[in-house]
């Protein structure tokens, strides 16, 4: 983030020289900043602090909705409110909570859509983001910051462009299967989920059990290369590499534990 030394690219965005990425690179992380957080009272140092300390590249952030969602999940119970009508209003909310993010790191920007953070043709189409990054001519990732999606135009139009199955319109999908849809379809580095604990376990599956995460963020992460939990409430924020789906890997380590939550 801003450090006072920083400046602007030359669109004239704002950036930090720890995010600058050599024009040829494409490396993104994918960033779930959860609901539970915004009621955090060093939410803005916290999170500019562990910002600072990853390393260098593209973040794309996506903000839950936290009590805000609660209210319709609410209204959705007790009104004559139908499931898609809670569905975009809660979508629509997550647009408000990410500019109220943007509005609290104003080094960061905000973006109403995905092909924002490409610079020439912006239209990402079938066959998904490498097939078109490789096209001569196509888009080129900007490679400066902190972009803040407002994810209901990814949801209505550019999650099909790419593809991809829209996500379901139900309960059992938020912010953490919107960002893992998000992360695979910009075939991210790594999706990180910045909570107010961290899961039990390293299983995704485990995860879903608890209500940790979303019911089908198990299948939304399939894809996805790597996946982290951060507790960023907690001192030195302790974290946990999950164990995707289908993934190969090794069991992942767990570091620094805590059970705060």
């Amino acid at each position: 983030m801003t450090d006072g030394t920083g400046g602007t690219d030359d669109q004239g965005l704002p950036h930090s020289p720890s995010f600058l990425l050599p024009p040829s690179s494409f490396c993104l992380r994918v960033v779930k900043l959860g609901g539970s957080l915004l009621d955090f009272d060093a939410l803005v140092p916290a999170l500019r602090s562990w910002l600072a300390g990853q390393p260098a590249m593209t973040t794309v952030m996506v903000v839950g909705g936290g009590s805000l969602a609660d209210a319709i999940r609410d209204a959705h119970v007790r009104q004559p409110l139908d499931d898609e009508a809670a569905h975009w209003l809660c979508i629509r909310l997550l647009g408000v909570t990410a500019e109220l993010v943007a509005r609290l790191l104003p080094e960061a920007r905000l973006i109403p859509r995905l092909g924002e953070l490409f610079v020439g043709r912006t239209s990402v189409r079938s066959g998904g983001l490498k097939s078109a990054l490789q096209q001569e001519g196509g888009p080129r990732p900007r490679d400066a910051g902190l972009w803040i999606l407002e994810p209901e135009s990814f949801l209505r139009d550019e999650e099909l462009r790419i593809g991809a199955k829209p996500l379901p319109h139900t309960w059992g999908v938020t912010s953490d299967s919107i960002a893992a849809r998000l992360a695979v379809a910009l075939e991210a580095t790594e999706l990180v989920l910045l909570k107010s604990r961290l899961p039990d376990g390293a299983e995704i599956g485990e995860a879903v059990r608890t209500g940790y995460v979303d019911a089908y963020f198990s299948r939304a992460v399939v894809g996805t290369r790597a996946v982290r939990c951060v507790n960023l409430r907690a001192v030195g924020f302790p974290q946990v590499e999950m164990r995707i789906p289908g993934s190969q890997e090794d069991q992942p380590q767990r570091t620094r534990r805590s059970r705060r939550t």
